[in-house]
């Protein structure tokens, strides 16, 4: 189930479960005085989260420079040859 935060302009801002991903999630009514309310983006909750899996998330949000020294030698995707792997 998703939660999705709406703001009604009278009664202020509120959620609402949805079971389903199908239709549009962008506009619902209040459930206080049934007026059209716009969904609001709010982040999601991060600081109940483990520090190593928050601190590579808060990474992802920036881009990152890689310089070309810094990059494998190797292809992505390429294999490496070796006779036995499992004698390393």
């Amino acid at each position: 189930m998703a939660t999705y935060t709406f703001n009604c302009q009278l009664c202020g801002e509120f959620s609402v479960w949805h079971q389903s991903i199908k239709g549009n999630k962008q506009i619902t009514t209040c459930p206080t005085c049934h007026a059209a309310s716009k969904r609001i983006f709010k982040p999601p909750i991060i600081f109940q989260m483990d520090q190593t899996v928050k601190k590579q998330i808060e990474r992802g949000m920036k881009p990152q420079l890689v310089k070309k020294q810094l990059l494998p030698s190797t292809p992505i995707g390429s294999k490496t040859k070796t006779k036995r792997p499992w004698q390393v």
